[in-house]
């Protein structure tokens, strides 16, 4: 009786222990600004928001992240230039980001890629930032890609954010969120190397709704990579889509999957 007691105590302690490895590993990339519509009062001084960085599983803030793992981090304006933006110093990295003519602009950033390998090695579970190649147990092995946009409207709001920045996951409003109110739906559009993502799950939330990785509404897009997000709350929101592909013949010898997440924020009044 005591073996099977204790088996069973080692089971439910592994999958205890995968539980949280998963959970630990599944931390969401995002943008926050400090405006969302900050306003041009003067020609000569323009307008102003403070950008920061978004890591961890409770939205707006969580954890930190350094300036060393950006592979991006840019300022798109309404005309369709992009301009290079360098990251502040601080936990956060809280950046100042300038707007000198009123429209839609977007803030976009990206993870640099890699690898992320958990194995069971002499009885435990073990992570490495890294592939499986040379590991046996191995109970999950991805590479990572994940990116984030925040919309900005300067003074008013246009069409600009329409278009595509060319991120591999990417969400796309078709709708501003600055001409919605609580209730509304916002339609987006979920593309995957450019095509409609079918099918992509897609989460919502807003700030204040929770303090860990629970989400306010969840749906996922059709046909088409279309979806609606009905708008439960004023304030600051958050979306997150998620995307999971089998590893080419080229990487199986260093992941079985390929994990894509890209998220988007922005302000509803």
């Amino acid at each position: 009786m005591r073996n099977i007691k204790t088996g069973l105590i080692l089971n439910l302690s592994i999958v205890l222990s995968l539980s949280l490895s998963t959970l630990v590993f599944a931390h969401t990339f995002w943008l926050n600004a400090t405006e969302y519509f900050p306003e041009i009062y003067s020609p000569e001084y323009g307008a102003k928001t403070n950008v920061y960085f978004g890591w961890g599983h409770g939205y707006p803030v969580d954890g930190f992240i350094s300036a060393d793992k950006l592979s991006e981090f840019n300022l798109i304006t309404p005309n369709g230039e992009s301009k290079s933006i360098k990251p502040g110093v601080g936990g956060f990295l809280a950046t100042e980001v300038s707007f000198s003519e009123k429209g839609s602009y977007i803030v976009t950033a990206a993870l640099k890629q890699g690898f992320y390998t958990m194995y069971m090695e002499d009885g435990r579970i073990h992570h490495k930032s890294a592939p499986k190649t040379g590991l046996s147990g191995v109970i999950l092995s991805l590479h990572f890609e994940q990116y984030a946009k925040s919309l900005i409207n300067v003074g008013g709001a246009d069409s600009s954010f329409l278009k595509p920045v060319g991120h591999t996951l990417e969400i796309i409003p078709l709708t501003n969120p600055a001409d919605l109110k609580v209730g509304d739906y916002l339609q987006v559009q979920v593309l995957f190397k450019g095509r409609p993502a079918r099918f992509c799950p897609l989460y919502g939330t807003y700030a204040g709704f929770s303090t860990g990785d629970d989400f306010a509404y969840v749906t996922s897009a059709d046909g088409e990579g279309k979806a609606k997000i009905r708008i439960l709350h004023h304030g600051a929101w958050l979306l997150k889509a998620k995307k999971k592909n089998p590893a080419p013949d080229e990487l199986k010898d260093k992941c079985n999957e390929m994990s894509y997440t890209a998220t988007l924020t922005f302000e509803v009044k």
